[in-house]
């Protein structure tokens, strides 16, 4: 079992919460500080025109990036999160992609959803701060992570904010909707995420028993 592991389920979908080691953050930082300066590299990588992000570049991980401990990284922290939820262990987990997304001041990204079975979002590197809303107001919504599913109701939630650390990564069905709102600090928000298909059996019965 994944250490270091919350699940959240603020309606129906559930959330999974898992912590990257350091040195796999810090590895994949390095990748892309050095892949942003070779101007071909970047250009080849960039997948921003295929993805909803409203951002300055979205940098697909290449094959030898992915293999090895990341692909088992996020296989060990895939089936934490099925066993958590549904009480059975995946025996297939395929990765379909994975890509950086570089966020600065006043980019977005709007309402989307993802492929594939399973998704996740973890932070790799954030601004100092986010800068304050347009009247200080208490609550501050700046490059925040925001899930959506359903609609308002007596005693039930259609939304919930997550605030971005580095470290952190979220796992969570392909199909929940988010968004992530703007900031108008300086300085960069760097987050990571992938889809992955598991086993189709686990996948279309835990749709059958909800519906």
């Amino acid at each position: 079992m994944t250490e270091n592991f919350d699940l959240y389920r603020p309606f129906g979908p559930p959330i999974g919460k898992f912590k990257f080691p350091l040195k796999i953050v810090n590895k994949i930082n390095k990748f892309v500080d050095e892949a942003i300066k070779d101007k071909k590299k970047s250009n080849l990588l960039d997948v921003g025109s295929g993805l909803a992000g409203q951002v300055s570049q979205e940098l697909a991980l290449p094959k030898e990036m992915v293999e090895g401990e990341l692909v088992k990284l996020f296989s060990s922290f895939t089936t934490s999160y099925i066993s958590q939820t549904l009480g059975v262990k995946i025996k297939n987990f395929k990765l379909i992609q994975c890509w950086v997304v570089r966020q600065f001041k006043n980019e977005y990204n709007p309402i989307h959803w993802h492929t594939g079975h399973v998704s996740g979002a973890g932070w790799l590197k954030i601004p100092d701060n986010f800068g304050q809303t347009a009247k200080n107001k208490k609550n501050n919504p700046n490059g925040k992570i925001n899930f959506i599913h359903g609609s308002k109701q007596f005693l039930s939630n259609p939304r919930t904010e997550i605030n971005p650390v580095v470290g952190d990564m979220c796992i969570f069905p392909h199909y929940l909707m988010h968004e992530v709102y703007p900031f108008n600090s300086e300085g960069e928000r760097r987050s990571i995420s992938f889809n992955a298909f598991i086993d189709d059996e686990i996948f279309n019965t835990s749709q059958l028993k909800s519906a």
